[in-house]
């Protein structure tokens, strides 16, 4: 586990590296840290909006002793364009888009803040609702994961704006409807927390229905509490 000034001595050796400039989103639990939302995280979750960037960061993670390594933990981080380990550091890339369901949109880039320049590597905080919509969407086991959510939530949010985010991202797939509404009633099972969110997604789930996996809701406690719908309920038994 890292704190704040750790992962800034991570980055100040990274951008120590760096060729020509280049822009990194920070998504994940780093970002946390460095907002004051979290004590520490185990590793970093970051966003490159281009191959060309990606290519400078890439050798800039070399040079610096990280390793490319190949196993990933779970079927989310398989979408990550690399993972990069050095002792006890990770870090997480992925190149536009997060495990395939979420994209880096030019209204995502809009409500990133800049967090500081580290020689010619430019560090941008994602807003807390975009680092939520991405914890959201990642698999319900991570169980940091919703405690971050949590937080975030405590926080409080702008859930309009998670939910624009999620109806402008619609056309790329609706099978993440499903993710993302169990991993909301997951959240809502550990805090109790009723959002307008969950109601709005799951009127998409509703409307996307027949496009469910087959394992929707499986592993989700108390069913009958989300899927209000008792013909809906019926056929997920």
């Amino acid at each position: 586990m890292f704190n704040k000034d750790e992962l800034e001595d991570l980055l100040v050796n990274v951008g120590s590296k760096i060729e020509k400039p280049v822009s990194i989103y920070l998504i994940g639990g780093c970002a946390l840290s460095f907002k004051g939302l979290k004590a520490a995280t185990k590793d970093i979750d970051i966003i490159i909006t281009s191959q060309s960037d990606f290519d400078i960061f890439d050798k800039a993670m070399s040079k610096g002793g990280f390793k490319n390594m190949n196993d990933r933990e779970s079927e989310f981080y398989l979408t990550a364009l690399a993972v990069y380990v050095k002792e006890e550091s990770r870090i997480d890339v992925f190149l536009k888009q997060a495990g395939k369901m979420l994209f880096i949109t030019p209204t995502i880039i809009k409500r990133a803040r800049k967090f500081k320049d580290f020689g010619k590597l430019a560090v941008f905080f994602v807003s807390n609702e975009d680092i939520f919509l991405f914890k959201a969407m990642v698999s319900p086991k991570r169980q940091a994961d919703i405690y971050d959510c949590d937080r975030l939530m405590k926080e409080g949010l702008n859930y309009s704006v998670i939910y624009d985010e999620i109806a402008g991202q619609s056309s790329h797939s609706k099978k993440w409807f499903f993710w993302l509404y169990e991993n909301l009633c997951h959240i809502e099972n550990f805090n109790g927390i009723k959002t307008p969110l969950k109601s709005k997604v799951f009127s998409l789930v509703k409307k996307y229905w027949k496009d469910k996996p087959s394992e929707f809701m499986s592993d989700v406690e108390d069913r009958e509490k989300h899927i209000p719908d008792k013909k809906l309920l019926k056929e997920l038994e």
